[in-house]
């Protein structure tokens, strides 16, 4: 069993090895290839296990860890020198002390750092899946970039899984800061790539957000051991939230924040545009930001109902109404992504943060599904920009004309952050009825408002962006099919027919596999059925022809309302002299909502002050 689970991290990184050296690009791809299906296979094996899972590594371990702390922040400090950044300098600086405190007042116990249970395994599947499929995709990108760079690159991608798997694993606290840091490394290392001075800045920008998370969670450690004397997960869920100080969960909390790119950190996210796309896939989608709702997930037992929980839920229901509105403004594609995944990190926290079995599956299906849809948006966004030139809005006007199979894609993606019965929109749908049961908390019916909001505000960007892409130009024109590489089209619709068949099967998906991820966390399961394709909620029931038939008419209705033209209606205004006007369709200019960004980011501000001061009961 030790075996299954020790492969998961260190076949990433035997991968990411044999990729380095290789000397041809098509043994690259092929090594790269391996990776799905023997990491999915080995996250089903893990699933079949008897969970959950604790292991004891060798002692050998711990101190190669520690080390590695060292040697990691040791490095931090030397890039804040070398490129003359204080903000690093001084953070780095800060942590190797905190991590020595810890180092010297922990107390030995006897809880093993590594604990494999229902979440962990989760996590497993999205990393195998979609984390493999942007690396496999990640080739054939560079290919058309930097070839001659592609080893470094893709190898970098691999590793990176490995760190993932890893840091979901653990269950010491201590080894999760070095994990959690060890992404913040590989987010530096990545967003600097192609090392110009854009890229360097943005690196470092993300190298100092994500060390505030770091010295959170040393922060949280040396409150944990004062008043706790614990340093695992396991042990801090112990722990009676009631009698006990909230302070080492704030901080833990604080740390999850930094991590997901909530307002005020949201930029080191945004700053990430300037790498190579997979970069943004893998960044947005399958890893880094997904240890965010994760940590929130592991803590939500013993937070929830606190006043931790409630500030979370009204900070972070903040940050999805305010980013999806900051989203509106911004006419780069790859941007408009990035926002996207800003606000709906902040819906994955809110629902976490209720803890509730329904609520945690609603934030397990946000996770899912958004892992999915966001490598497929980000794939799509490589296309547009490597096959057709386009970054902007204004770039891919009438796209549907000339790359219809790619604005498929992209349609699926939006679709299914919008509509019923779409994964997401049925997250949401949980969620809101979850919180109609607590209408006496304050909190819990801002989530109601936060959510409502949220999701007319994204639905307004989606629609926006599909129609510039699919507008007509005068008549009716035949489509034009591109020709897209295998790679790009095979990486694409692997994610885009799980998008649809999971939202088809929605029932079975949350009632046979999600569910029993919630009972691991939650230890009850949520109260929802399946019966064929209807999923039956304690409110309510989205039966089987209705979410097939909401497939088909969205199929239908956009295919029909391309062909529907009327060829002998011109249109004229007052003073022509009777002479034709061409129309011209456009979407409302948001810009002026920028304005108010200022505003927006010192609201995030004090609610994350508030958040750590309240809540984690600094007062």
């Amino acid at each position: 069993m030790e075996k299954v689970i020790y492969s998961l991290f260190l076949l990433p990184w035997l991968l990411a090895l044999l990729v380095f050296v290789s000397p041809f690009h098509r043994l690259r791809q092929l090594i790269t290839f391996l990776s799905f299906p023997i990491l999915t296979y080995l996250s089903f094996k893990v699933w079949n296990l008897k969970l959950p899972l604790f292991i004891t590594p060798p002692e050998w371990v711990n101190l190669a860890v520690t080390l590695f702390d060292y040697g990691l922040l040791l490095y931090f400090l030397y890039q804040g020198i070398k490129f003359r950044n204080f903000l690093v300098s001084v953070l780095a600086a800060a942590q190797l002390f905190l991590l020595s405190w810890v180092l010297l007042i922990i107390p030995h116990g006897e809880t093993p750092p590594i604990y494999v249970d229902g979440l962990t395994t989760f996590m497993y599947f999205i990393v195998a899946t979609v984390g493999s499929l942007i690396c496999i995709y990640a080739t054939k990108y560079m290919e058309q970039e930097d070839l001659d760079r592609e080893n470094r690159f893709v190898a970098a991608l691999l590793w990176f899984l490995g760190v993932m798997n890893f840091a979901v694993s653990v269950n010491n606290v201590e080894w999760f800061f070095a994990l959690f840091e060890t992404t913040t490394l590989a987010s530096y290392v990545l967003i600097r790539f192609r090392w110009d001075s854009v890229s360097i800045s943005n690196a470092l920008q993300a190298l100092w957000m994500n060390q505030i998370g770091g010295i959170a969670i040393l922060l949280a450690l040396l409150f944990g051991i004062k008043y706790y004397s614990v340093y695992s997960f396991t042990d801090i869920l112990k722990v009676n939230p009631a009698v006990t100080s909230m302070i080492p969960l704030g901080f833990l909390a604080i740390a999850a924040l930094v991590k997901g790119a909530q307002m005020p950190f949201h930029r080191w996210l945004l700053g990430a545009m300037v790498a190579p796309t997979p970069v943004s896939a893998i960044l947005h989608s399958a890893t880094m930001v997904k240890i965010a709702p994760y940590l929130i997930l592991r803590l939500s037992p013993v937070i929830k109902g606190t006043l931790l929980a409630k500030l979370l839920i009204v900070t972070t229901g903040f940050v999805f109404v305010s980013a999806g509105l900051l989203a509106l403004t911004q006419d780069n594609f790859k941007k408009i992504l990035a926002y996207s995944t800003i606000s709906l990190l902040g819906l994955m926290m809110l629902t976490a943060s209720m803890g509730s079995p329904t609520a945690v599956l609603a934030s397990l299906l946000l996770i899912l599904f958004h892992a999915v849809v966001k490598a497929l948006l980000f794939m799509e966004a490589g296309v547009i920009e490597k096959l057709f030139k386009a970054k902007y809005i204004e770039e891919i006007r009438r796209l549907v004309e000339k790359a219809p199979i790619t604005v498929v894609f992209i349609s699926i993606g939006f679709m299914s952050m919008t509509i019923v019965p779409y994964g997401i929109f049925m997250a949401k749908w949980l969620t809101l009825e979850e919180a109609s049961n607590f209408l006496s908390h304050g909190a819990y019916v801002g989530s109601i408002i936060f959510i409502a909001t949220g999701s007319v505000i994204l639905t307004l960007l989606y629609f926006k962006v599909i129609g510039v892409m699919t507008r007509k130009r005068g008549e009716f024109m035949r489509f034009k099919l591109e020709k897209l590489p295998f790679i790009y089209l095979s990486t694409a619709g692997l994610l885009a027919l799980f998008t649809i068949v999971g939202s088809i099967f929605i029932a079975h998906l949350s009632a046979d596999f999600v569910n029993a991820v919630v009972a691991s966390i939650s230890s009850s399961p949520a109260p929802v059925k399946a019966s064929g394709l209807t999923l039956i909620t304690p409110l309510s029931e989205v039966y089987g022809w209705q979410i097939i038939g909401a497939f088909i008419l969205l199929l239908i209705v956009p295919i029909f309302a391309y062909f529907v033209h009327f060829p002998e209606v011109d249109r004229v205004y007052e003073y022509t002299c009777g002479e034709r006007v061409e129309t011209t369709l456009g979407t409302y200019n948001f810009f002026c909502v920028s304005q108010v960004e200022p505003l927006i980011e010192t609201a995030a501000v004090a609610l994350f002050i508030i958040t750590l001061v309240l809540g984690g009961g600094l007062i």
